[in-house]
């Protein structure tokens, strides 16, 4: 039996996503709160703190043996109470890590650690993941290290192209990718009558009150956008302004069926809804291995790629024991066997034929999925979400609160 059949015996399928489990972003369904928590968190307004004094460069510092990592819950490889990964990983570099689950949402996470951020004082964690808009904005202001590639070899061997050089984080200077995941549209094939293939097909009367949106600001705007024509990177308030007279027709038309935070699987499946926007790794842990009717696909318009980073906050007391992690996670061993317990899509394209190798059917599912291992084809229709800055953010919230307020 090799090291990745040994852990995936003693690992139950994960059959609950990170998003199931804690919306990424946690804001309520009326969404109201985003511009009052932004504020709250230091967001808007925030200058660029001090330089560090008389600290040494993360090419000099010294592997110290100890590591405090903050992450999402469910969102690493679990068997018997443990971690395969963290368990392999002290051994390999005697570096103790602990880790904490500590991490709701990001802007809750980064009103923890804002204030000594701004102060250029360390916080309690070397180590964090966050989603990829925080990450822009947390570089943008200071807080975090810049890595020294060097010391991560396995992410400049093992990493994806597309997770290479990303413009929330130019030649990943700050950060490198945990996992991803997809906003696209899952479908009950058996209610639809039909392949579900373009964005526009939620806007079809002939699904009138069958349809399902997202509460998510950046994900339902960003994707009305996409249908439209134009690249969310590029999007002009303007342009959020279309989007917006686009949802509210949708809404008053009557196809809209109901907003929804990440509770729309079950609908879908028991035939409430027809179609309704989707995160890939939620699809994947209701539907793998499973008779399910509900499909996902990525439109032919495009779809929305999210990408949880792994950072180092600014001052972390070792540094490059959480560089050690970084490198560690990006051996593909390790990518697979943490891949097969995530469900979601894995920055190293060279673990699928790991997974492929395994003798059970649900580890080789996961390799096949599409959801996991994006096709090339795939990853061409995948975009980033617009870096807004605070009065865009602002001007965003306000435009869909209208919306979703009805």
């Amino acid at each position: 039996m090799t090291e990745l059949e040994r852990i995936m015996s003693a690992v139950s399928p994960r059959g609950v996503s990170r998003r199931e489990m804690l919306r990424r972003i946690g804001i309520g369904a009326g969404g109201a709160s985003m511009a009052g928590l932004l504020a709250a968190c230091g967001v808007e307004g925030e200058a660029e703190p001090p330089a560090a004094e008389g600290k040494d460069p993360l090419s000099t510092a010294k592997v110290a043996g100890e590591l405090n990592f903050a992450n999402w819950p469910a969102y690493i490889d679990k068997a018997k109470g443990a971690s395969p990964t963290l368990e392999q990983f002290e051994k390999a570099t005697d570096i103790e890590v602990e880790y904490k689950e500590v991490i709701n949402d990001n802007l809750s996470f980064y009103a923890t650690i804002r204030e000594p951020l701004a102060s250029s004082q360390p916080v309690q964690w070397d180590l964090i993941v966050v989603t990829d808009w925080l990450i822009a904005k947390m570089a943008d202001l200071g807080y975090l290290e810049e890595l020294d590639h060097s010391k991560l070899p396995n992410f400049s061997k093992n990493a994806g192209a597309i997770y290479k050089d990303p413009t929330y984080d130019p030649d990943n200077a700050h950060s490198v990718p945990w996992q991803s995941g997809i906003t696209g549209i899952a479908y009950n094939r058996e209610l639809t009558g039909r392949e579900i293939t373009k964005t526009e097909d939620l806007f079809d009367p002939a699904f009138e009150g069958q349809v399902g949106m997202m509460t998510e600001m950046r994900d339902t705007m960003n994707l009305v956008i996409l249908s439209m024509g134009i690249n969310p990177e590029d999007a002009t308030l303007e342009d959020a302004r279309a989007a917006q007279e686009k949802l509210l027709k949708q809404r008053e038309d009557g196809i809209l069926r109901q907003y929804y935070g990440n509770d729309y699987v079950q609908p879908l499946a028991q035939g409430d809804l027809a179609l309704c926007m989707a995160w890939s790794g939620d699809v994947l842990g209701k539907t793998l291995g499973s008779d399910s009717k509900v499909d996902f696909v990525v439109p032919e318009e495009g779809g929305m790629l999210w990408t949880d980073c792994m950072a180092i906050p600014q001052d972390a007391e070792h540094p490059v024991d959480a560089l050690e992690m970084m490198n560690f996670v990006y051996r593909t061993d390790v990518a697979a066997q943490m891949t097969a317990w995530i469900n979601y899509i894995s920055p190293v394209p060279k673990a699928k034929p790991i997974l492929a190798g395994a003798k059970d059917s649900y580890t080789r599912q996961v390799a096949d999925s599409p959801l996991v291992f994006p096709s090339k084809d795939m990853e061409s229709r995948l975009h980033s979400y617009k870096n807004l800055d605070p009065e865009e953010e602002e001007e965003w919230n306000d435009l869909f609160n209208e919306v979703i307020e009805g």
